[in-house]
């Protein structure tokens, strides 16, 4: 029996998503925290954080594994 993907439900407010032209990646092999950037158009040296996201190992491995098709 194969498992069924979960249904998500991506909150009303969150659904336009947010822009991000840089972003800083820290941890270790257990687990990561992604902090997506939006650098000031008028200031390349200045942004700011619009999303963090911290990853467990298994997410970590997913979104390489997601990522690669990109490449």
């Amino acid at each position: 029996m194969s498992e069924r993907e979960p249904h998500i439900d991506v909150p009303y407010e969150l659904r336009g998503g947010v822009w991000s032209d840089h972003v800083d990646v820290f941890g270790d092999v257990e687990e990561a925290t992604l902090d997506f950037i939006r650098l000031d158009p008028r200031d390349p040296s200045g942004g700011v954080v619009v999303a963090r996201v911290a990853l467990s190992r298994w997410a970590i491995m997913k979104l390489t594994s997601e990522l690669e098709r990109f490449m």
